[in-house]
């Protein structure tokens, strides 16, 4: 079960922030990038990577909002999309593409 609380800092999606790497909602619609997940493995990275949001799967800002939608490549075996909670989206942290960013 996932809970409101701020996870603490061994326990978050992606640890310090890397060069060009952003929260997955603030990637602009049809903007690509590759997940940066590290940290411990909490329930919420456990859902995360069955999901297909494993460490460098490349994602597609389908739509933002409530839920935010994101267009998998090459995670399931082809493409696919999914829906993630808003502040759930907000704690993945994504490497953009430099062919869409900009």
């Amino acid at each position: 079960m996932l809970t409101q609380e701020q996870p603490s800092q061994s326990e978050t999606l992606s640890h310090e922030s890397g060069a060009g790497w952003i929260p997955l909602t603030e990637l602009s619609r049809g903007q690509s990038g590759r997940v940066q997940l590290q940290g411990a493995a909490t329930e919420e990275v456990k859902m995360l990577r069955a999901m297909g949001l494993r460490p460098n799967a490349s994602v597609t800002m389908c739509r933002h909002g409530q839920p935010c939608i994101v267009s998998l490549s090459g995670a399931c075996g082809g493409g696919c999309r999914i829906g993630l909670a808003k502040e759930i989206a907000g704690r993945v942290m994504i490497e953009v593409d430099s062919e869409t960013n900009g």
